[in-house]
């Protein structure tokens, strides 16, 4: 009975220390390093406090509604694909996609302490990582290959493919990488369009404007033959944004409106 004991506990310590061991991703930015082991955002106690204060401050602000929130399947691996108007955008993702656990990509300037420490304090409690748009061909590996690691755990990745806020208020012209990463791991993406933050600008702060996120249909890509050219890869992101443009009034279209 007690070497049944030593047995169990050795196999759970042995278990806890694998745990423990799980791939440690560092992501350079401009000031440090970004340090993830992936994980569930949502179990953690950080998530938990900094979610309803978030949520509540934000609704003092906005007045916000989701709409297609039954389009987002429960479970199981899909790339979430967003437009992107205000720096505020990532936390009412977040919050759209819950109870589900997603892991969003985002630019780095979201990851400085300074001047305004609250957007990385929200990404390390969301579990966030960064990228560099203008990074070099290691680093963009690297936030690749994370993403397909976050696919794999059955995790909602989501991705800004216009790679920063949109001044203009309407679709700007996407990057590759949410192609290439839905082509390398097959997984189906969901279109989320978002709009009214464009609206808290100067005393626009002020006005608590209507914002409205919207969930469309699953989509996969079409399948291709042999490894992605530069030519094949704007033909999917093209796909893909157009997707995303169809739930968008007419005016957000922008660059997208013909698809």
């Amino acid at each position: 009975m007690i070497a049944e004991w030593f047995k169990t506990r050795r196999y759970a310590d042995s278990a806890r220390q694998k745990r423990n061991q799980a791939s440690l991703y560092e992501f350079p930015i401009k000031y440090g390093i970004v340090k993830r082991r992936l994980r569930r955002p949502t179990p953690k106690i950080s998530f938990k406090i900094a979610r309803p204060i978030v949520e509540v401050a934000l609704r003092s602000i906005i007045r916000f509604e989701i709409k297609g929130r039954e389009n987002l399947p429960p479970n199981g691996h899909i790339i979430a694909v967003f437009n992107h108007l205000n720096l505020i955008d990532p936390p009412l993702h977040i919050i759209s996609i819950l109870p589900r656990d997603s892991i969003i990509m985002a630019k780095e300037e979201l990851f400085y302490y300074w001047p305004i420490p609250i957007f990385r304090i929200l990404m390390d409690s969301a579990e966030a990582y960064p990228v560099r748009r203008r990074g070099t061909l290691e680093e963009r590996q690297l936030a690749m290959r994370y993403a397909e690691e976050v696919l794999a755990k059955g995790l909602v990745f989501g991705i800004y493919p216009e790679g920063t806020r949109s001044k203009a208020g309407c679709l700007k012209e996407a990057y590759h990488g949410c192609a290439l990463v839905a082509l390398r791991t097959k997984a189906p993406l969901i279109p989320v369009s978002i709009l009214g933050t464009e609206k808290l600008r100067g005393i626009g702060w002020l006005t608590r404007p209507k914002v409205t996120i919207t969930f469309g249909k699953p989509f996969t890509l079409p399948p291709i033959e042999g490894e992605p050219t530069e030519e094949k890869l704007k033909e999917l992101t093209d796909f893909i944004m157009g997707h995303v443009a169809a739930i968008l009034p007419p005016e957000y279209r922008g660059r997208y409106k013909t698809f």
